[in-house]
């Protein structure tokens, strides 16, 4: 059992985002992504990982195989292994996404 706050990793930075892990074990990565106004996570996949992301705080514009939809506070993402995600973070101030990264057993 491990118990952790958030809050730990809401670190961010003024030249990109950041990515915080802050539970790890051999199966899972528990992490933040922490975005400042106008940052961008480029697309890219998990091979072999089920993706889980909730924002937490904020909104923007979440990209899955090149489809662009709004991503805002409350919603929840599940994605495939080979789906390709990205995010560009809004105008509109911080955001702060929650995200569990699971691998899969074949």
């Amino acid at each position: 059992m491990e118990l952790r706050s958030s809050g730990e990793a809401r670190q961010f930075n003024e030249d990109r985002f950041t990515k915080e892990d802050f539970i790890k074990s051999e199966r899972t990565t528990v992490f933040l992504l922490n975005f400042q106004e106008g940052q961008e996570m480029r697309p890219h996949s998990h091979p072999g990982r089920e993706l889980v992301l909730h924002v937490m705080e904020g909104s923007g514009t979440l990209s899955v195989d090149g489809e662009e939809m709004p991503f805002a506070e409350g919603q929840v993402l599940h994605c495939g292994p080979e789906e390709q995600v990205g995010f560009v973070n809004g105008k509109d101030g911080k955001a702060c996404i929650f995200g569990t990264l699971t691998r899969i057993d074949k």
